[in-house]
Formats: structure tokens, C-alpha cells, sequence
């Protein structure tokens, strides 16, 4: 069944545009913006399950270089 997720990033130093950028290139990666607040950026992704969300986050965008943390929430409705 298709899964959706927000995830929540923060980014070492001043970094952010560039890892931005890396992370509107990858595949699942629908969008994904600069924010203000206790996160740097807000990230939209879809996969086919949760599983798939989470080998996204795992193997793609927390190895993006100047990615330091990730929170992945579920989209549940």
C-alpha cells in the first residue's frame, strides 16, 4: 500500500541550499524546503510501503553529506 511521510532534517553549518539541492534529486523525494524553527528543512516523500520510506531515509538522505539528523512522521490519513 503507498506510504507518504514528512521528514524533518537538520544540516551542519551553512550547508543547507547544497543539501537541499542533493535531496530534490532523489528518487521518492517529491519536495523539499528550507524552513525556519528547530528544523533546518522539511522534506515530503512517497514510497510503496513504510519499509521503502524508510530505506529512503536511511540509505539516501541521511548519507547526504551535512545531514546530521533525521525524524521521519507518517502520513496516516
Amino acid at each position: 500500500m503507498p506510504s507518504s511521510a514528512y521528514v524533518l532534517l537538520n544540516i551542519a553549518g551553512p550547508q543547507t541550499k547544497n543539501v537541499v539541492a542533493k535531496i530534490r534529486k532523489i528518487k521518492g523525494v517529491k519536495s523539499a524546503h528550507i524552513v525556519a524553527g528547530p528544523y533546518d528543512v522539511i522534506a515530503f516523500v512517497e514510497g510503496e510501503s513504510q519499509e521503502e520510506i524508510g530505506e529512503l531515509v536511511i540509505s539516501k538522505i541521511r548519507k547526504t553529506q551535512g545531514v546530521t539528523n533525521t525524524i521521519t512522521c507518517f502520513v496516516v490519513s
